[in-house]
């Protein structure tokens, strides 16, 4: 489980003896298979390349077509093009299908929540079933956002599609996370199996991905990374999701927000409050893009008092990220 943002090393290493044990992750995916129906509501959102214009249309009798399916890969492309040619994107936080304002339940163990109060949920990519998106997407409020968790830079021996990487491509060991270790971003057959993970999302009826651990070019990962090559690999997965009809997240390396801004339609930060790092978040809330933090202690009015002038997002976690959640008012 990626729960930290790579650029809070003293935060991260509070949290290091949080994580959620493989095993447990195992038992949680088989506990977590439960029936629903296939009818729903679905809100198709659609929108033009850097418009503002928002469509939803009522639909029943399918678990597919995630919310942002709508939005052509030529569109994406385009604006993938723009953001890497630096050109500033147009603030387009109103046209988003994540916006400033909306409430986030974050969660990687137990059953999924579906009665929380939010209108985003992320969930584990591999440990959730289609059925158990639909249901989230279909239930009491119709419309909510779905968000597939997946580690993006780091080989996690527990994952149905490990055989997929070459022992070539898995460098050393993550420091406050033992179990895992680097990937070679720079190798194409990571790319190839981060790209089968995306469709696995598209598949699974999911909206939206956030993917993890892309930090390595700042660690001893048994790879000569710079930081070239990991602005070039979150590109390249912004892109995919974006070209797949998935709204792409930015998580835990912010020291390159500035840079990344334009190619993530918003970002999940951990302990940003705690680590006083907040501040490497702006280049996200100056596009008007949603941006939620997540702390695992602390006083929420506190929090929330302290998060509201930076535009952020503040939710209250246990460490292990279960359904236990309290968002600021």
């Amino acid at each position: 489980m990626r729960n930290r943002g790579s650029n809070e090393p003293a935060y991260e290493s509070r949290l290091a003896g949080m994580r959620v044990s493989p095993d447990a992750r195992r038992a949680n995916a088989g506990a977590q298979r439960v029936c629903a129906g296939r009818c729903g509501i679905w809100a198709l959102v659609m929108r033009g390349l850097m418009g503002s214009v928002m469509s939803v249309v009522a639909a029943c009798g399918s678990t597919d077509g995630p919310l942002l399916r709508a939005l052509s890969a030529g569109d994406a492309a385009a604006g993938d093009a723009l953001a890497q040619a630096g050109a500033e994107p147009s603030p387009s936080g109103d046209s988003m299908l994540i916006r400033p304002g909306m409430r986030l339940h974050y969660q990687l163990t137990g059953e999924p929540s579906v009665d929380a109060a939010a209108q985003v949920f992320v969930i584990d990519l591999f440990d959730a079933e289609p059925a158990q998106v639909a249901t989230l997407r279909a239930g009491a409020a119709a419309g909510r956002i779905a968000i597939a968790y997946l580690s993006a830079g780091s080989f996690e021996p527990w994952r149905p599609d490990i055989a997929q990487f070459p022992d070539s491509v898995v460098g050393t060991r993550l420091g406050a996370y033992p179990d895992e270790k680097w990937l070679d971003v720079r190798a194409q057959a990571v790319r190839d199996v981060m790209q089968a993970r995306l469709r696995l999302a598209r598949d699974k009826g999911f909206d939206g991905v956030l993917p993890g651990a892309l930090g390595a070019y700042r660690s001893d990962s048994g790879f000569p990374l710079t930081q070239a090559d990991q602005l070039d690999y979150d590109r390249f997965l912004s892109s995919e999701a974006r070209a797949l009809g998935l709204s792409p997240g930015l998580s835990g390396d912010f020291l390159l927000a500035r840079e990344l801004a334009g190619a993530f339609d918003w970002a999940i930060a951990f302990g940003c409050l705690a680590a006083d790092s907040c501040g490497a978040l702006q280049p996200l809330v100056e596009q008007h893009k949603a941006v939620f933090n997540l702390e695992v202690d602390g006083d929420l009015n506190e929090l929330c008092a302290r998060a509201e002038p930076l535009g952020i997002t503040t939710i209250l976690k246990r460490p292990t990220f279960d359904a236990w959640s309290r968002s600021c008012p």
